[in-house]
């Protein structure tokens, strides 16, 4: 998206709610965990996810007061709607009614830390974009300091992974 079509608010509330989408999926997921070394991985995403959710929340509360210097006209763009509407329903972490779905389809720890994966390689993606196109300074601080996270992330998963394989 081109700069002058993008929401530093919207980009915010989509971060919020991948943030507690991966919350609630790494905590249903602990339990499907085969070992307390895994479990334990688990439990850390999901705290890390829920701090991030709180960190884009008061971002999002300080910007919202400079609500009047927010351009959201290229909402009612239906191409923009339905791409911002995409990105909630399903980056990252899905809706809770597809999450649901997923939860009963993992068979094992692999699945856990497979999906585990896509996601945080999803959200690598997705605040790669944010940080390209945020307008405001603290959005742009906030968007790489997560990146740097969900790197992490993806790099315990996949440790963790190959640990599983062996």
């Amino acid at each position: 998206m081109a700069q002058s079509n993008f929401n530093d608010l919207e980009a915010l509330k989509i971060a919020i709610q991948i943030e507690r989408r991966g919350e609630v999926f790494y905590e249903k997921s602990m339990y499907l965990a085969p070992n307390d070394s895994v479990s334990q991985m688990l439990a850390e995403l999901a705290e890390q996810e829920r701090d991030h959710a709180a960190t884009f929340q008061e971002i999002y509360n300080e910007l919202s007061q400079h609500k009047q210097n927010f351009d959201d006209e290229y909402l009612y763009n239906p191409e923009v709607s339905a791409y911002l509407r995409a990105m909630v329903e399903t980056s990252v972490f899905p809706s809770d009614e597809l999450q649901e779905e997923i939860m009963r389809d993992i068979k094992d720890t692999t699945d856990v830390l497979a999906i585990g994966i896509q996601a945080e390689k999803d959200s690598i993606l997705f605040y790669t974009e944010m940080i390209i196109n945020a307008r405001y300074i603290e959005a742009k601080d906030a968007f790489r300091r997560l990146l740097k996270e969900e790197k992490k992330h993806l790099i315990d998963l996949q440790t963790q992974l190959n640990e599983y394989k062996k």
